[in-house]
C-alpha cells in the first residue's frame, strides 16, 4: 500500500469518534499568565470574539526556505489578520525558523512537536529539545506556548497496537486497544514532567475527539475538532461540552476540503486521492468549489464564537506539495485544506521556483472575519 503522506488529517474513525465523553457541566475561566495576551481578560460574554484567532502552519515540506517563511508569516500577521498560529513539524530547526518569524511579526506561537511513529522515550526527548529553544525564544517574545503532541493515540508508537496510524485507529475501538485512554493520560503527565521544569509558558496538547484527556495539569483544553455528517447536528454542544474542564478552550485544528461534499467529511476530506496511481490522482466525480470550504469555515467560527472558545486555528495555511491543476483528475489542492494554492511546476510559476502562492476564496472570507 502506498504511503499517504502523515502531515495530512487523519481519518476519523467512528468506533473512536464513539467514545467521546460527554459531559453536562460547563465553567468560564479567565487564562490569566504573563505569556498570553491581556486582551483575555477584557473578553466579556457580549462580544464572543476569539482571544487567538490563528491558522496551522506545518513545517514538514519538500521545500523550505527561510524567506518564504518569512514571506508566509507576513501574510498570515498582515493580510490574514491572524494574532496567532499553530506550528507543526518534527525537525527542532524548521520549527524555530518559523516560530522566530511568526513572533517578529507579534503573533502568539504556539509549537506543536510532533514525533509520528516514534515511541515515548523518543518523543520525550524531542519534546526536551524543543521546551530549551521555545524557553529561549520565550524570554524574548512572552507569547510562546507549546503542544506537547498531536492525537498520540494514533500517531505515537506505544499506546495502540498498530504499526501505523490507520492500524492503530481501527484498534482503537477493539479489545486490543482498550485502556488507551489510561496510557494516554500515564504518558501525558509524563510530558508535562518533561516541559515544565524548562518551559515557563503555556501548555496545551492537540487531542482527537475520542480521547478523554486529564487536563489539570495543562493551561488549556486543546481539541481538533472537525464537523462531518457524523457530529453535524451536535457540533455546538460538543463545543459547549468542553468547557466542562474549567480551562480556556483551544479549537486546535479544524477545516475543510476543496469540493462539493468535502463539508460532508471533514477532516477525513482528503481521503479521496488515488494514492496507487503515479502521478496520485482525485477519482472522477469530485467539482472543485472553493466556496464549500469557505461556508464551512465560516460557519464553525460562528459556532466557536457563539460557545465561548478561546482559540481556533484553520487547518492549513499552504500545502506547498499539492499544486492547483485544471486538469480535476490531478488537482492535489482540491483534496487538501489548504486556505492558499501554489501553481504546478511545469508553469514556470511553480512553489519551488518561485514561492508564490494566491488566495482561495477562504482565505478572503477568514481574513474578513479576524479583521472585524
Amino acid at each position: 500500500m502506498p504511503h499517504v503522506p502523515v502531515n495530512r488529517r487523519t481519518v476519523l474513525v467512528g468506533t473512536a469518534a464513539a467514545a467521546v465523553a460527554v459531559g453536562a457541566g460547563r465553567s468560564r475561566a479567565v487564562w490569566s499568565g504573563s505569556s498570553v495576551p491581556v486582551a483575555a481578560a477584557a473578553q466579556t460574554e457580549g462580544t464572543r470574539r476569539l482571544t487567538q484567532r490563528g491558522v496551522n502552519y506545518d513545517t514538514e515540506r519538500e521545500v523550505w526556505k527561510a524567506a518564504y517563511v518569512r514571506r508566509e508569516m507576513r501574510a498570515i500577521r498582515r493580510d490574514l489578520h491572524c494574532n496567532a498560529v499553530i506550528l507543526l513539524g518534527s525537525d527542532l530547526g524548521r520549527l524555530m525558523l518559523a516560530a522566530k518569524c511568526a513572533a517578529d511579526e507579534g503573533m502568539f506561537v504556539w509549537i506543536e512537536a510532533r514525533q509520528f511513529d516514534e515511541n515515548a522515550r523518543t518523543t520525550l526527548k524531542f519534546l526536551t529539545s524543543v521546551a530549551r529553544a521555545a524557553e529561549r525564544l520565550r524570554r524574548v517574545h512572552p507569547g510562546v506556548g507549546i503542544s506537547v503532541g498531536c492525537e498520540l493515540t494514533i500517531f505515537m508508537d506505544g499506546l495502540v497496537p498498530g504499526d501505523d496510524y490507520k492500524e492503530r485507529a481501527a484498534n482503537l475501538g477493539t479489545p486490543a486497544g482498550r485502556g488507551f485512554n489510561k496510557r494516554l493520560n500515564a504518558f501525558l503527565g509524563q510530558a508535562l514532567k518533561t516541559v515544565r521544569p524548562l518551559f515557563g509558558g503555556q501548555l496545551t496538547y492537540s487531542s482527537g475527539v475520542w480521547e478523554s484527556v486529564a487536563w489539570r495539569g495543562f493551561d488549556a483544553v486543546g481539541v481538533d475538532l472537525y464537523r462531518d455528517e457524523t457530529n453535524q447536528a451536535t457540533y455546538a454542544q460538543d463545543v459547549r461540552n468542553l468547557h466542562r474542564h474549567g480551562k480556556p478552550v483551544i479549537i486546535t485544528e479544524f477545516g475543510c476540503c476543496t469540493y462539493r461534499g468535502a463539508e460532508k467529511r471533514g477532516g477525513d476530506g482528503f481521503d479521496i486521492v488515488d494514492w496507487t496511481q503515479d502521478p496520485p490522482v482525485i477519482p472522477e466525480g469530485y467539482v472543485r468549489d472553493e466556496r464549500v470550504q469557505s461556508r464551512y469555515i465560516s460557519e464553525l467560527l460562528d459556532i466557536h464564537e457563539a460557545e465561548g472558545v478561546y482559540g481556533a486555528f484553520v487547518y492549513n495555511f499552504i500545502e506547498s506539495d499539492s499544486p492547483a491543476y485544471a486538469d480535476p483528475r490531478r488537482d492535489l489542492d482540491m483534496a487538501g485544506f489548504a486556505l492558499v494554492k501554489v501553481a504546478p511546476p511545469e508553469t514556470g510559476r511553480g512553489y519551488a521556483a518561485t514561492g508564490r502562492f494566491e488566495p482561495k476564496d477562504a482565505f478572503r472570507t477568514l481574513a474578513r472575519r479576524y479583521a472585524r
